[in-house]
């Protein structure tokens, strides 16, 4: 099965968009990040919103992680104001908060706790039917969350998500010049964030041919125009953004597997696409030597790039992590505070249930060598 939910406009100043969505809707709430307050972008969308006849209300400065905390602190505010059109302006993380609230602000009578995949043995109860229209505007390349179902949130220092298309947004609108103002190393994370989502999506169990040819157009852009976007080159920029949602659109239908696992229970280590780009070599590395599949599907993968096979799409991947600057796992935690929560990292990622989709069922003792061995730098 392939769907997708989302209408798709794009292009450079689409952001005007906003006008024709809102135009029939009361009251709009807008969500933002600082940046996009700082950037003028976020008083632009209140100007469309208004010209649409909607009186708006914005909260801008959301934090850089989405969590459970954040969204019930914003809760009050939004069923006072009682918006019939929510707008996420920002990164992932401010469109995965949008999701979240407006899942709790349609049903307030359901818990976190009851509808978020905590993890793959748990069935969680179905989201039920939302009616609040959902727009996403991203300003980052690398999240994909301005088509997915998903919304993953923290609680307590570890990621759980909330899966339904209930929460998938009904437009998208991805207008390249929010992404210009993006610093060079939160493209970078994000731009790596698509190539773990395009890689991954390509070798789940349940990829389609339909996922399969986003994944790829994903993968490749990455390999031809991320290094230039992080040099600040417009029109890389642009290409990265695009991927960036084809890449959300893979995962979407394919799902994605253990190195979003291990990234979702790390969280707490550091950004969400550096920890993925770090720990992306290792699993690869890892489903290659236990599975025909995934050997079959990097095999795919590096002919796409002109590569001879899997252990020359993982060294490219290395290289390519190299070049832009990523850390090794050591720079970003001592040993000794790894080691106190290795076990319960490791047996968290192995219930997670992005695993399930994974080609290699991994032990948790396996997921606990992949870290140490990202940590050592092997």
């Amino acid at each position: 099965m392939f769907w997708l939910k989302t209408r798709i406009v794009e292009g450079k100043g689409s952001l005007e968009r906003l006008k024709k969505e809102a135009n029939g809707h009361e009251r709009v709430l807008i969500l933002a990040s600082n940046s996009m307050k700082r950037r003028g972008f976020l008083r632009e969308a209140e100007d469309y919103v208004r010209d649409a006849g909607a009186e708006v209300l914005s909260i801008a400065g959301l934090p850089a992680e989405p969590s459970v905390e954040t969204v019930e602190e914003l809760l009050p505010k939004v069923r006072e104001f009682e918006p019939d059109l929510l707008v996420a302006l920002g990164g992932g993380s401010v469109i995965d908060t949008t999701k979240a609230l407006k899942v709790f602000y349609d049903a307030p009578e359901i818990k976190f706790e009851e509808i978020a995949f905590m993890d793959r043995f748990s069935k969680p109860k179905p989201v039920p039917k939302l009616k609040t229209k959902l727009i996403a505007i991203p300003s980052t390349s690398g999240a994909g969350s301005e088509v997915s179902g998903a919304s993953v949130l923290k609680k307590e220092g570890i990621k759980y998500n909330i899966v339904t298309p209930e929460i998938a947004p009904d437009v998208a609108i991805l207008d390249p010049r929010l992404p210009m103002t993006m610093p060079k190393e939160v493209a970078r994370n994000s731009g790596l964030d698509v190539l773990v989502h395009g890689i991954e999506a390509y070798t789940t169990k349940v990829a389609n041919d339909f996922s399969d040819a986003m994944a790829i157009k994903a993968i490749k852009t990455v390999f031809t125009y991320l290094e230039m976007s992080l040099e600040g080159d417009e029109k890389a920029r642009e290409k990265m953004h695009y991927a960036s949602t084809m890449a959300g659109i893979a995962f979407l239908n394919a799902r994605l597997g253990l190195c979003h696992a291990m990234s979702h229970k790390a969280a707490w280590l550091g950004p969400h696409g550096l920890l993925n780009a770090i720990f992306l070599p290792y699993v690869m590395e890892f489903n290659a030597s236990r599975s025909d599949y995934a050997r079959k599907r990097y095999d795919e993968i590096a002919r796409e790039l002109n590569l001879k096979d899997w252990r020359e799409l993982i060294k490219a991947v290395r290289e390519l992590n190299e070049r832009t600057g990523i850390p090794k796992l050591s720079e970003l935690v001592d040993e000794e505070t790894l080691m106190a929560r290795l076990d319960e990292m490791a047996e968290k990622a192995y219930r997670d249930g992005l695993v399930f989709f994974n080609p290699v069922e991994p032990k948790p003792e396996e997921i606990k060598e992949l870290y140490l061995k990202a940590y050592r730098g092997e």
